[in-house]
C-alpha cells in the first residue's frame, strides 16, 4: 500500500511505501530508532564512541557498515534517485536485531544536519528523507552558543581543507550569485531547524540540548537522551575531558599548506595532492603546541573572536528566544545572546 507525506511549507510531497510486515510497526513503537543529526561541533565524537556504541547504555550504532555509510545512504544521493523504501529495507534487519538485544539503534552523523562551511544548504532535504524513511523515529539536535560555535566550525573547516581567513569564511564572495553555497549566519538559527524536525516528526519526538550542559553535566546529559528513548538512565562513570582545540597558529600554516598539497571540496585545485594530508597534518600538532607562546596563542584567539562578535553582532538573538520557547531551555544560563541582553 502506497502513502503519501506531506511536508510543511507547501513542500512537494514525499512518496513512501509503507513497510509490509506488520511486526515491523511494533518494535519500532517499543524501540524507537534515534537520529541524531548533531550539530557539528557538539561533542558528537564522544557521544558516537562513549554513549551511543555502547550496550551498557542502551545503545548501538550496529549498522553493518562504518559510520560514513550515513552520508553515502542519505545525504549524497541524487535528489532525484533516492528512495526512502530501499533504504528503509536497508536498515530494517539492524533495526530488528538491535530491538531483539532490548537496544536502541542510533544512526549517528552530524552531516545530517547540514555543512556550516556550505551554509547547510541541503539540511531540509535531508530532514525530509530521514522522515520519508523513518517516519516513527526520534530525532536528537545538540545545539551550542552561535559565537563559540563558529569559532570551532571555522578551525574545523581549516582542518578539513579550507584555505581563507575567518573574514573569507564568514563573507562568501559574490553571494548574490550563489554558484557555489558558503557559509551563512542564518545556518545556526536553531529554532527554524528545531521547528521543521518538530512539524516533521511531532513535537514529542524531537529533543535538543544544548552542548553546555553535557560540559557541566554529562550524567544528567546522557540521562535526558535516555529517558527521550524511553529507558531508565545509567551510570556513565568518569569523563575523560580532552581538549581537542589545535593551536591557532597550526590552523593559520595549515591554509597555504591546503591550497599546495590537499585537494578536495574546500580546497580544490592543489598543485601537488599528498594523500591523507589532514591526517599527517595532524601529527604535527604536539609540535605547535610546543613552541606557540601562551600569549601568542591568547592574542590570537582575541583578535579571531573580536571577528566573529563584529560580524555576528545581536544577529542570534530573536532566534535563541524562539529556540527557549521551543524547547523549555534556559540558553541565557548558558551565555547565548538573547533580545536585551
Amino acid at each position: 500500500m502506497d502513502t503519501t507525506v506531506i511536508t510543511p511549507d507547501h513542500s512537494p510531497p514525499i512518496s513512501r511505501r509503507a513497510p509490509d510486515a506488520s511486526h515491523e510497526a511494533g518494535t519500532m513503537a517499543a524501540y524507537p530508532m534515534l537520529l541524531h543529526i548533531g550539530l557539528h561541533k557538539t561533542g558528537s565524537t564522544w557521544l558516537q564512541n562513549d554513549i551511543f556504541a555502547s550496550a551498557g547504555h542502551g545503545f548501538t550504532t550496529a549498522t553493518g557498515g562504518p559510520r560514513h555509510g550515513l552520508v553515502a545512504d542519505f545525504v549524497t544521493p541524487d535528489a532525484f534517485h533516492y528512495d526512502a523504501q530501499t533504504m528503509r529495507n536497508a536498515y530494517c534487519d539492524h533495526h530488528r536485531a538491535a530491538a531483539e538485544k532490548g537496544l536502541t539503534l542510533v544512526l549517528s552523523h552530524e552531516r545530517l544536519s547540514g555543512y556550516p562551511s556550505s551554509g547547510g544548504h541541503d539540511r531540509r532535504l535531508i530532514a525530509d528523507r530521514l522522515f520519508a524513511t523513518f517516519p516513527e523515529a526520534r530525532v536528537l539536535i545538540v545545539l551550542r552558543e552561535q559565537r563559540a560555535l563558529i569559532r570551532s566550525m571555522y578551525s574545523q573547516h581549516i582542518t578539513d581543507g579550507g584555505t581563507g581567513s575567518i573574514a573569507r569564511f564568514l563573507d562568501t564572495p559574490e553571494p548574490a550569485l550563489g554558484r557555489r553555497p558558503g557559509f551563512r549566519l542564518s545556518f545556526y538559527e536553531f529554532d527554524r531547524t528545531i521547528a521543521y524536525y518538530k512539524s516533521l516528526f511531532g513535537p514529542d519526538h524531537v529533543l535538543a540540548l544544548p552542548f553546555e550542559r553535557l560540559l557541566d553535566s554529562p550524567g544528567p546529559f546522557v540521562t535526558d537522551i535516555q529517558a527521550f528513548c524511553g529507558m531508565a538512565g545509567t551510570d556513565i562513570g568518569a569523563v575523560k575531558r580532552v581538549n581537542e582545540r589545535r593551536p591557532l597558529v597550526m590552523q593559520l600554516a595549515q591554509r597555504p599548506l591546503n591550497a599546495l598539497f590537499f585537494h578536495n571540496e574546500l580546497s580544490p585545485g592543489a598543485l601537488l595532492h599528498i594523500p591523507r594530508f589532514a591526517k599527517r597534518y595532524a601529527r604535527t600538532r604536539r609540535v605547535f603546541e610546543a613552541i606557540t607562546p601562551a600569549w601568542l596563542e591568547k592574542s590570537m584567539q582575541a583578535r579571531l573572536m573580536q571577528a566573529i562578535d563584529r560580524h555576528v553582532g545581536d544577529y542570534y538573538a530573536e532566534s535563541n528566544r524562539k529556540t527557549e520557547q521551543l524547547t523549555g531551555i534556559s540558553l541565557a544560563r548558558y551565555g547565548y545572546p538573547l533580545p536585551g541582553r
